[in-house]
This record gives C-alpha cells, structure tokens and sequence, in this order.
C-alpha cells in the first residue's frame, strides 16, 4: 500500500496537477501503529513541496482509527487544512482556477444520514466538485451501507464532478452526457475479493469546462481471479491443460506485476471424483504448473473446487444404510432453517479452537450465524464425505 501511495505522488508531481483529492479511508481501522500514520504525513509533505495540494474527507475506517485523533496534519501551500469538516458539508474555493470543492467527512464510523441532503447547491461560475464517502445505494454489495444515497440525488445539485469513495472497485455511474459520478477504488488490492488492476483517476477540465478523465494504474501487486471450466472435462490431466491456458490469459493482463491468484474450479465433469478423492494432489499441481506459466512471482492464494459428477448421488440411489441417511440429513439441513440453526451452534467450539484468521470475512471456514454461508459450505463438503463414503464400501 506503501509503495503503491509513493507511485501516486509520483503520478501528481510529474501531471503538475493542481489537487489530489481523497473521498474517505486514508486509515485502516485497525491499523494503530504509529508508522503509518507518519508514513502519510511524509506523503503530503512531499506533496506539499512540490506545491500540491490536497483534500480529504474521513471516511467510516478514519472515524474507526486511532490514527485519525493522534495525529495533525499540516496545511496545505495555500494554508487551508487538508480534512474537511466532518460536523457539516464545508466548501472549498479555489478562486485562481475557478474550482469549488464541496464535501463532509464521517464523524462516526456507521453514518446512516444520506450526507447529500445538507451539501449546498452549486456556486455559479466555478467547477464543482462534491466528495463523499457513500455506499451509493444499490452498489455497495458487500460493503456496509453507510451516507446512503441515490444518483439522482447526487444529480439534482448541479455538481460537475462527483468524487466518491467507500466501494473498492472502479466504477462510473452515470450516463453519458452527465456530469461524472466516479468511484476510482482503491490504490492497492488488499485481498482476492479485491482483484483487478487498482489506481486513481487522473481528471482534466478544459476552459469549457469539459471534462476528461483517465485510469491510471497505481499497485504493485495483483490480485487475480482465474476461473477454469470443467464441463466435458473426462480426465484430471485435461483440467491440468485448461488451467493452464486460463492462467496464460491471467498472466498476460497482469502488467507484470507480482501476483497472488484464487483458481476456482467449476463445472460438470466425470473427473470430479477424480480430484475429489485427492483435492491436495491436484492442488498441488495446479500451484506447480503455475509457476511454470508465469514463473516466480505469481502465487497461488488457494485452489477452490466447485465441481459436479455428471449425476449427484441421491438417498434414493442407495438402498439403505448409513449413506442414505447421511444423504438425507444434508437434504434436511438444505431446506429446514431451525436445524440449520441448531449446526451454527453446535460449530461454536470448533470456531473456538480455529485461528482467529479462519473465523473472519467472507472466507472464514464456517461463519457464525449464517445459514446461507453455512449452506454453501454443506454443499462443499457433502460430495467430498459422500465420495469416502462410497469408495470405503465398495473397497469393504
């Protein structure tokens, strides 16, 4: 993240570029060393040597961090303070290039206050520029729903610009011929559910007031994602052969970077019991044959096996015994909510004995107190238990 911040003060000094704007999450909630604070405090005051100024909104993680109390952030070259007030929407002036930035900062970490509500209308004669940290209803997927608002809102102020943040990924959301809503993501992947290239937006406005913008990327580390279908596939050495013409195509949009890639398996194939009964052999080749693709620097973050028999196995295929009702109890926890419950709870002292790290986000082993998560991961396990099952009585 470090380098990747480094890479955009580089990309500002050598455009000239009047302002560096941030919408929100210059901390990480739970970073709480004092380094990264003064990392960013040596940033700016590279910046503001080469004259640049810069402007900043606190989103849901700086009202979270310790950082943001503990350290002052010195003035711009112009004086002004870099954070906007986060009481109230407060608007800056630039009378030498006729640029008004309008824009409020969190004051608290869960703000469910559409924020669009109290920003002033737009100041004739000048480019305006709003700044918000929001969800953007309708966007947000995983992301907490915080300052919630809806196009239209952030429409019927008059604004030339909107510069937004809180969603990670890149995204402009608006239609052609209306003034730019933009989410630029974030500078650097932090994790696979942040995958893709990561920069900034660099945004020209001419003396019409016509306004061009451009991605630039920024990270020094990819997070890729390389999905590799198996319908039809008969034998473990074709999926071997998939994998790596989709990791090929991987590499190739990677710029080069280092990088650390999910390969996700999925599809129907009469090999699926084939790699099931040894998921960490061929786990283990996948990872081998990827450093053959792309060499060294290309990590493999975790294989995924999302595949299917051409025909799933059912209680009505067994004539009686253990298997069935092994069968018959996922058929039970698939539809009946108050067993479900009952397994989330009685998982508890497993999740006691896990790392800490294996209990958390959206790839914990077994979230608590969710029963689709729960579900989805019944779905994973049942056909690899079903496959012992079958394989030690017909071996018996």
């Amino acid at each position: 993240m470090r380098e990747a911040l480094a890479s955009l003060a580089g990309l500002a000094e050598r455009e000239q570029v009047n302002f560096v704007l941030i919408a929100g999450d210059i901390y990480d909630g739970t970073w709480d060393t004092a380094d990264t604070g003064m990392y960013f405090l040596k940033w700016l005051d590279r910046l503001q040597k080469s004259g640049i100024e810069v402007y900043a909104i606190s989103g849901n993680h700086d009202a979270q961090s310790k950082m943001t109390n503990v350290f002052k952030l010195p003035a711009n070259p112009s004086g002004r303070p870099v954070m906007l007030s986060s009481s109230q929407p407060e608007t800056v002036v630039l009378d030498d290039i006729d640029v008004a930035i309008h824009g409020r900062g969190f004051s608290q970490q869960a703000e469910a206050e559409n924020l669009v509500r109290q920003y002033p209308a737009a100041i004739a004669g000048k480019f305006n520029i709003g700044m918000l940290h929001t969800s953007l209803d309708g966007v947000g997927g995983a992301h907490h729903r915080y300052a919630p608002c809806s196009n239209s809102d952030l429409i019927s102020l008059g604004y030339d610009y909107w510069a937004l943040g809180h969603i990670h990924t890149r995204k402009h959301h608006h239609k052609p011929g209306e003034a730019p809503i933009v989410f630029p993501g974030n500078i650097q992947g932090r994790h696979v559910r942040e995958s893709g290239p990561k920069g900034c937006e660099v945004v020209s406005v001419d003396h019409s007031g016509n306004v061009s913008m451009q991605f630039v990327r920024l990270d020094v580390f990819r997070w890729e994602i390389c999905d590799v279908n198996v319908d039809g596939v008969e034998s473990p050495d074709e999926l071997l052969s998939r994998f790596a013409i989709q990791m090929q195509n991987v590499v190739a949009g990677g710029d080069g970077l280092p990088m650390a890639v999910r390969v996700i398996v999925s599809g129907i194939s009469t090999a699926h019991d084939a790699w099931l009964s040894e998921p960490e052999k061929w786990s283990g080749q996948i990872r081998a044959d990827a450093i053959s693709v792309g060499g060294a620097d290309v990590w493999i973050e975790k294989v995924k096996f999302n595949t299917r028999p051409l025909k799933q196995l059912t209680a009505e295929d067994v004539a009686s015994g253990p298997i069935e009702e092994v069968l018959r109890l996922f058929d039970e926890l698939a539809i009946d909510d108050e067993m479900a419950t009952e397994l989330d709870a009685a998982l508890d002292d497993m999740r006691g004995k896990l790392p800490a790290e294996l209990n958390r986000g959206t790839d914990a082993i077994a979230p608590k107190n969710d029963v689709a998560a729960l579900r989805s991961l019944l779905s994973e396990i049942q056909p690899m238990l079903v496959h012992r099952l079958t394989t030690e009585a017909v071996g018996s």
